[in-house]
């Protein structure tokens, strides 16, 4: 018999306790990543991309306010890196820094934060399939209907970018490090 990511997930994350401790640390990790790329987009003269990050972030970090609440009156544990439960080791909705271009368009930034919110969502929506655990059910589902919002607005936003064009990256004058 073959043990499923899905069942795998699942046997970890079995306390609400538990459950919100990813939550919340999936919420601080996506709001430090996107103020990361806001940051670096600022200091490249992106200030459009730059803007949509921070939007991103104050979303993140109002999300885990929102988590936090849930938790008062409880005792979250302290997770090591190692020990949560994510598909690949990294929080699902932390933005992959390895696709940011100091150049980036708002097309590619509003690409890149989808594909964090659907694997936030994807993340919830497994939790809430699999638990046994009543109350973790309700917040994971609660949590990936929120997530799915989260996607909907952003393919609204997206169809309001056009696309990148080709050679967008081309900068005559990159920025260097000096030797």
């Amino acid at each position: 018999m073959t043990v499923t990511d899905d069942a795998k997930q699942t046997t970890r994350i079995d306390t609400v306790e538990l459950f919100l401790a990813h939550a919340l640390t999936l919420e601080n990790e996506a709001a430090d990543g996107y103020q990361e790329i806001g940051d670096s987009m600022a200091v490249h003269n992106n200030p459009e991309v730059a803007e949509l990050f921070y939007k991103f972030c104050k979303y993140g970090r109002m999300h885990a306010s929102e988590v936090q609440s849930l938790a008062t009156g409880l005792t979250l544990p302290h997770i090591a890196p190692w020990d949560f439960a994510w598909e690949d080791g990294e929080s699902p909705e932390t933005p992959g820094a390895d696709s940011v271009h100091y150049m980036m368009t708002p097309s590619q930034a509003l690409l890149l934060a989808l594909r964090a919110e659907q694997q936030a969502h994807d993340f919830y929506a497994t939790v809430a399939k699999t638990t046994k655990v009543p109350r973790i059910k309700e917040l994971a589902s609660e949590f990936a209907s929120e997530e799915a919002e989260h996607v909907r607005l952003l393919e609204e936003w997206i169809v309001r970018y056009p696309t990148a064009e080709k050679n967008w990256d081309f900068d005559p004058d990159p920025p260097s490090m000096p030797e």
